[in-house]
């Protein structure tokens, strides 16, 4: 029976990093280990890990200070003896059978294909607040440079010799999925699995839902791809609107509502969006406006998710 390795970095996550291991040793697929590494935590984590002292499937690592999530990532894999290697956070957790759908994928598969990921929800108590759908498969470069469109991240499961062309970069300090799949997108296929196999818990640690992650993200890929990106100017032109769209969407957000309408213009001047044109609206119309939008946004996405459940 072919190993699979899940690698996990953790840091400062004693309430979560036991539900992130136990999802990976209850999958239905036997031939599984879970590689931690503690990136220098200073809380409970730790004394969570030693729990698992005496399980021969749950490896754990220590790093003497923290020393970033790319870091982390790349101990755990470097040590890591599994044919397929998973990708998980330790606040997400798995459908019991998500390994072994993805490897029966793979079987289908050719060598040329080295990533298959996977639907999934995100969760805020007993709500179900976003429904991530697979709908990006085969050949995706140079496309994924403009739009990364693979969440859950912790759905990812590749070969383990994608590795070779080099893990994730410690110069990111975030969007390490984005930048990881770029190179990866650039050798191999994807391939998906329509189905919800992934569970994200939204709290308000997520770096995701930080009110500037995507700038920073966004330029982050810039600085490193600039390049490629100017080979291909419908990539450089959606990531321009990108950026002003997120630019427009902080400064509303930060209540700065003559920027917000000037970079939400500059946007539509790359490429026409309906969030744009809201964004020019509400900073027309002001706090009270958006206030009202963010509630009826709010019934909107609690609707949606009672059909998906």
């Amino acid at each position: 029976m072919t190993l699979v390795s899940a690698v996990l970095p953790t840091y400062n996550r004693a309430e979560y990093v036991s539900g992130a291991v136990d999802t990976v040793l209850e999958q239905t697929h036997d031939e599984i280990e879970v590689v931690v590494v503690n990136d220098g935590s200073t809380d409970d984590t730790a004394a969570e890990l030693d729990t698992y002292a005496d399980d021969d499937r749950v490896r754990v690592r220590h790093n003497d200070e923290n020393r970033g999530i790319s870091t982390s990532m790349n101990r755990a894999a470097a040590v890591a003896d599994g044919e397929f290697v998973c990708v998980l956070n330790d606040d997400d957790r798995w459908h019991p059978e998500k390994v072994e759908k993805q490897l029966d994928a793979f079987a289908d598969l050719g060598e040329d294909y080295g990533v298959i990921y996977t639907g999934g929800v995100v969760r805020q108590g007993e709500k179900i607040v976003r429904v991530y759908r697979p709908d990006r498969e085969g050949d995706i470069y140079p496309d994924v440079i403009a739009r990364f469109g693979l969440h859950p991240h912790s759905s990812h499961m590749l070969r383990a010799e994608c590795f070779d062309l080099g893990g994730f970069d410690p110069d990111f300090p975030r969007g390490v999925d984005w930048d990881h799949c770029i190179r990866l997108a650039k050798e191999y296929k994807f391939a998906a699995v329509d189905e919800r196999l992934v569970e994200r818990i939204f709290h308000t640690d997520n770096i995701s839902q930080q009110l500037t992650h995507g700038i920073e993200v966004n330029g982050l890929i810039w600085r490193k791809y600039r390049d490629e990106i100017e080979r291909y100017p419908e990539i450089e032109r959606r990531l321009r609107e990108k950026q002003c769209r997120a630019r427009a969407r902080v400064a509303l957000e930060r209540g700065q509502r003559r920027h917000a309408f000037g970079y939400a213009r500059r946007a539509m001047g790359y490429e026409p969006s309906a969030e744009s044109v809201f964004i020019m609206g509400f900073a027309v119309l002001g706090q009270r406006a958006l206030a009202g939008a963010r509630r009826a946004r709010d019934a909107a996405m609690d609707w949606r998710a009672s059909l998906d459940e």
